[in-house]
């Protein structure tokens, strides 16, 4: 019972703080439609991933490829994130959303399936002269499966930019 009042307690924060943040932004721009590559980190590595504009300042990124959590060894994961976006400098923008993971792994003693949703922060990068992005974002994930936990983490993206 205790778990679920935090899980809660922690969902609540975060959504607001994300809501404070969607509407506390004013200036937007990003100069293309889609960009395409891959990005590593944790909990997932190696995983191929495409960014989509929805509108003027909304994105959505998936990422699919390797997985791995402590004891659960090694699978495969899939997430989708929402992600607003707000310029800063010449080519710099801040973003901020959130998103969830699902997957799986397996040991030799059984399968497991995670289930995760997520808030994040990050910064991106896109070159003015060649067609690349390159972004860096960090947040906490709150496993609801298989057992409920927390844990930290980031992933450093480099994508083709297609404008």
């Amino acid at each position: 019972r205790k778990i679920i009042i935090l899980f809660l307690n922690f969902f609540i924060k975060t959504s607001f703080t994300v809501l404070i943040l969607l509407l506390a932004s004013t200036s937007f721009s990003q100069n293309y439609k889609m960009a395409l590559g891959f990005k590593g980190g944790y909990p997932g590595y190696g995983s191929l991933n495409a960014k989509k504009s929805i509108s003027k300042s909304d994105y959505l990124e998936a990422s699919i490829g390797g997985f791995g959590r402590n004891s659960y060894s090694t699978g495969f994961h899939v997430e989708l994130d929402y992600e607003r976006m707000q310029a800063l400098e010449e080519g710099f923008s801040f973003y901020y959303g959130l998103g969830a993971l699902l997957g799986m792994t397996s040991n030799s003693n059984a399968a497991f399936l995670h289930l995760a949703p997520k808030a994040f922060i990050g910064l991106e990068y896109n070159f003015e002269d060649i067609p690349l992005n390159i972004s860096i974002d960090t947040g906490p994930y709150l496993f609801v499966s298989p057992k409920i936990g927390s844990i930290w983490g980031g992933g450093l993206a480099l994508r083709y930019a297609i404008r």
